[in-house]
Parts: C-alpha cells; sequence; structure tokens
C-alpha cells in the first residue's frame, strides 16, 4: 500500500551544519518517521555523540567500530559491525523509526578523537510513546548480545550517549536488554554514582544455544571447510541450496535473510573470520554450517542437518538506565 503522504523537511541553508535538523525533535514523532538525518552533540568532558542510521554510516566509520571490536578481546561475532550493520540495513522497518547506532567518540589530552562506544537503538515508530529507548538485537542474531565499549570508560560512554539523547530526542533513560548478569557491563553501571539503575522483568525464554540441531544419520564421505576469500561466495551458494533442499525453513524464500547472509559473509571473508563447512556422501551435500570468528573460536550462526548444540548462555538481566538528578543538570549544561 502507497504512503498517503510524505514529510518532506525544506527551508534550510545548505551550509547549515547537519545537528540542526535535531532542533523539531522535541516532537519525537516528527523526527522519527521521517529519514533524519544525522544528530550530533558535543559531551561534557571531550565526548562527542553522534546518532547514525545504517545506511548513514561511513566508511571511516565502519574502520573505527572494526578497530573498536578488535581492542576488545574474544568479541562476539556477533557484536562486529559487518553482522550489526548490514542486518540493520535489510530489516524491514514496518511500522517502526528503525535502527539507530549511537557512537560514542572521546578526545585523550593529546587531542586524538577514538571510538569509545557503540549502542545500536531502536527507533519508536510514530504510535510509540515514552521517554526510554531500546538496545536493538539484530533479528539474525542466534542470541542477544551487548553493546561494544573500550574496557575503560565505559560509564563515561553511557552518561554521554543518555545526555545527547536527552537533549536531542526528549529521551531520558535508556533499556539494555540481555546483558551477562554477571558481566563487567553491568557492574560497572550498577557502581557509577552518576546513573539509576531499574532492573527490567524479562520474559522466560530457552537460550538459543540450548537447541540441539537433529541431524540425519547419513554417512558422510567428504568433509569441506572453505575459508579463503575467494572461494566463500560459490560455498555461501552451495550452502544455501543445501538449505533449500533440507531446511523445513529455508533462507532463499526470504530475500532479506539471503541478502544479509551473502553480505555478511564476503564481509566477514575479507578479513578472515568466516568458515563454511559441507558435508558430502558420496558426491551430494547432505549437511554443513558457516561459522564466524577467529580461527578456533568460529561459533555457528547458520546450520543444516547437523548434529549439535551451541554453547551454554549465561544468565542475563534486563536494565534501565537515568542518569542521576543532579548529572542531568550538569549534563544539560555541557550539552547546550
Amino acid at each position: 500500500m502507497p504512503p498517503r503522504f510524505t514529510i518532506i523537511q525544506g527551508g534550510l541553508p545548505e551550509t547549515a551544519p547537519r545537528a540542526s535538523a535535531a532542533e523539531g525533535e522535541g516532537r519525537p514523532w516528527l523526527a522519527l518517521v521521517s529519514d533524519a538525518p544525522v544528530t550530533e552533540a558535543q559531551a561534557p568532558g571531550g565526548w562527542r555523540v553522534i546518532l547514525r542510521r545504517p545506511s548513514e554510516l561511513h566508511d571511516a566509520e565502519i574502520e573505527e567500530w572494526r578497530a573498536l571490536a578488535a581492542r576488545r578481546t574474544g568479541l562476539d561475532p556477533f557484536s562486529d559491525p559487518d553482522f550489526l550493520a548490514t542486518a540493520a540495513l535489510h530489516v524491514p522497518r514496518g511500522n517502526t523509526g528503525g535502527v539507530a547506532f549511537a557512537m560514542a567518540y572521546a578526545t585523550s589530552e593529546n587531542g586524538i578523537e577514538r571510538l569509545r562506544g557503540v549502542i545500536p537503538l531502536t527507533l519508536p515508530g510514530p504510535v510509540r510513546g515514552g521517554t526510554t529507548l531500546s538496545l536493538w538485537h539484530a533479528p539474525l542474531s542466534p542470541r542477544l548480545v551487548e553493546p561494544v565499549f573500550d574496557d575503560e570508560g565505559v560509564p563515561d560512554a553511557v552518561e554521554a550517549v543518555l545526555g545527547h539523547l536527552a537533549r536531542t530526542r526528549s529521551r531520558t533513560g535508556l533499556r539494555l536488554t540481555g546483558l551477562k548478569a554477571s558481566g563487567g557491563l553491568v557492574a560497572a553501571l550498577r557502581a557509577d554514582p552518576r546513573f539509576r539503575i531499574e532492573t527490567c522483568r524479562a520474559p522466560a525464554s530457552i537460550p538459543e544455544g540450548q537447541f540441539v540441531t537433529l541431524a540425519s544419520r547419513e554417512t558422510v564421505s567428504c568433509v569441506e571447510r572453505i575459508t579463503g576469500p575467494d572461494a566463500i561466495r560459490d560455498a555461501v551458494e552451495r550452502f544455501l541450496l543445501l538449505d533449500v533442499q533440507r531446511s523445513r525453513r529455508p533462507i532463499l524464500p526470504d530475500p532479506a535473510i539471503a541478502s544479509t547472509l551473502r553480505v555478511v559473509s564476503r564481509l566477514f571473508a575479507r578479513r578472515g573470520l568466516i568458515e563454511v563447512e559441507l558435508n558430502s556422501a558420496w558426491g551430494e551435500v547432505v549437511s554443513g554450517a558457516i561459522r564466524l570468528g577467529c580461527e578456533g573460536k568460529r561459533v555457528t550462526w547458520r546450520s543444516v542437518n547437523l548434529d549439535e548444540a551451541g554453547p551454554a548462555q549465561a544468565r542475563t538481566v534486563d536494565i534501565e538506565i537515568t542518569l542521576s538528578t543532579g548529572v542531568e543538570r550538569a549534563g544539560a549544561v555541557g550539552l547546550a
């Protein structure tokens, strides 16, 4: 059904800063229904926050995000920018406001600015109200993943993002779901007096990693493990063909999922972070898997006809973060 109307923003000079588009975001429905350009604000303490939609991300920003991910030891591949940004581009928007990435930069004493944290956010659509934004989880991820921060300065980055949201979008809270209950991120946020932390009730669910994929008992005569960048494309197509033949819910009939899988595979192959396993029985491929991550630490993303179970998942918690009253006042002055 074609849209009944389109909102077009006009009257701004070409030389106006991009952040000026956020001036009217006191009315959240107007800012979120339209594809508003990037918003940017200078936060206190040498922090700068940019809110980017997936289609607005620049190549240089993606590279900085990759560098941030590389600095984290043992980062989940489903927190990688090549996975999250690709999935966000192909997610059907429907009646929601879409996805945005809150990117927090800090300037060191020597004047060098570095990306210190990225929080994927779900932007509410025109019907939803409230003053809290939620963490976005990619629908193609087999499990919930946490935002990516540098090992140090997590509270400073979260404070900068909350201050930015309060100034540009009239949002005062941030809901983070699926965090490790005994993890460092939750501990760092709870220990900081700048935040008010409330534990939210989360629906009970069975962790994805506890499911076992049942496989047929066909004798495998040949096992291929493809990792070379030039060979990954053909390997992925062979996997998709196997998926059509053997899966109850194949990928190819869904263009968004199929396109995401192909693009993510190509991007991870450039960095040597993917393996496609294809198992054959007398010349016919009967099972397979796509795994992401470094060699020796790869985790299964998609599999067909393989008898395997993912790792046990840690207990998680959902929290809602707001700035303490005194911090809100100080932050408002610094962000003006």
